[in-house]
């Protein structure tokens, strides 16, 4: 698949058209710790949605890792805006994993600054929050480089603090026992989407570790820790979702 790269950076996405039917468009913003697009929610993703008629874009918005905020979510925005005007997007999905899904809700809940968001959002085992108690600190750190202590900036960043009245809905899924991401980071979004009377969907799996993808040979890579058919069924109940809230 070809790499189209975006103003002239080292940034780029792949377009996954079925065909040149308008369709429900879903938009990768794989995880990494804002240090790299992780290969494991890229592809193994892609499939599941394409086979399930959708439409899906895949957006590698690290490869800049010298760059600091907001410039990955200036390179994500700037696909969601492209698509905007390509005649075979219907609804915009964006889906985020781990720092890819700070990403994701940086565009979205911060999209005044962007000009763009996208109408759902899914979220695998999000970064959230800049709470000491259960920051992802790396992804922090990599992404506001030397201003990882700026404490406005930080709040401004720590998305529970951020969920609007108009916020779009939300699927939301992870492990209790993710050992990287505290799941609290996905439970205070959900409390954040509750106070502010807005949808959420969330599946909380009672095992399983961090950055499991899809969860089958092709997105384990060999990690053999990583495959599990149970936690794979997020990516179906998904998908139903999506229908749902398409069709209703």
């Amino acid at each position: 698949m070809n790499k189209i790269y975006i103003n002239g950076t080292k940034n780029y996405y792949r377009e996954y058209f079925l065909d040149d039917k308008k369709r429900p468009t879903i938009v990768i913003s794989a995880g990494g710790a804002y240090q790299y697009t992780s290969p494991r929610e890229s592809e193994p993703v892609q499939e599941i949605y394409n086979e399930a008629g959708f439409h899906v874009i895949i957006v590698n918005y690290r490869e800049t890792f010298e760059e600091a905020y907001p410039m990955p979510s200036t390179y994500y925005a700037y696909v969601l805006k492209l698509l905007r005007n390509d005649r075979r997007v219907g609804e915009i999905i964006a889906i985020g994993f781990s720092a890819g899904g700070h990403n994701v809700l940086e565009v979205t809940l911060h999209h005044e600054n962007y000009g763009v968001r996208p109408d759902l959002i899914i979220l695998g085992y999000p970064v959230v929050t800049s709470d000491p108690r259960y920051s992802h600190k790396g992804s922090y750190s990599n992404l506001l480089k030397e201003k990882d202590n700026d404490q406005d900036l930080l709040k401004y960043l720590s998305f529970e603090t951020q969920v609007t009245e108009d916020a779009p809905d939300l699927f939301i899924w992870g492990t209790f026992t993710d050992e990287s991401v505290n799941v609290m980071n996905s439970l205070l979004l959900i409390q954040a989407y509750k106070e502010k009377k807005r949808n959420v969907e969330y599946h909380m799996y009672p095992m399983g570790g961090h950055g499991l993808s899809v969860a089958n040979e092709k997105s384990a890579e060999g990690n053999q820790t990583k495959i599990s058919p149970y936690i794979g069924k997020w990516i179906y109940h998904s998908i139903d979702w999506i229908n749902y809230k398409l069709n209703k």
